[in-house]
């Protein structure tokens, strides 16, 4: 299992898990609380960050891509579900899944992406 590059500018505020990231706890008090993810297939570059930090935010302080060279995704844990947003390379997505799961995301955590999922979650995504 290959293990996602974590700039070491985002791990300094978080006791990484290195078998299980999103299991990662945050030091200013927050557990399981890993809301927004930011992912490069091609480098395994992974940014994440708790509520309510933006993609953008987290790709201009912490990443060494542009906006659109990452898969952006968001957990929502109390729907047992990872939304991945869009991104014109599929395989990117597919591979970004993998990761996930490769990181310990269970089985029972949906990982979904696509208009109908959008659709989906279009409150839960409104201003996100």
């Amino acid at each position: 299992m290959k293990i996602p590059k974590i700039p070491k500018k985002l791990a300094q505020h978080w006791i990484i898990d290195k078998g299980r990231i999103f299991a990662s706890i945050y030091l200013y008090g927050r557990k399981n609380c890993i809301f927004k993810f930011c992912y490069q297939p091609e480098s395994g570059e992974l940014l994440f960050d708790i509520p309510y930090t933006h993609h953008k935010m987290m790709i201009l302080n912490y990443g060494k891509g542009k906006f659109d060279d990452y898969i952006r995704g968001i957990c929502f844990w109390d729907k047992q579900t990872i939304y991945l947003r869009g991104h014109e390379k599929e395989d990117w997505l597919e591979r970004t899944a993998k990761m996930l799961r490769q990181q310990g995301i269970s089985k029972d955590i949906r990982i979904v992406w696509g208009v109908k999922v959008a659709e989906e979650f279009r409150e839960e995504l409104r201003g996100l």
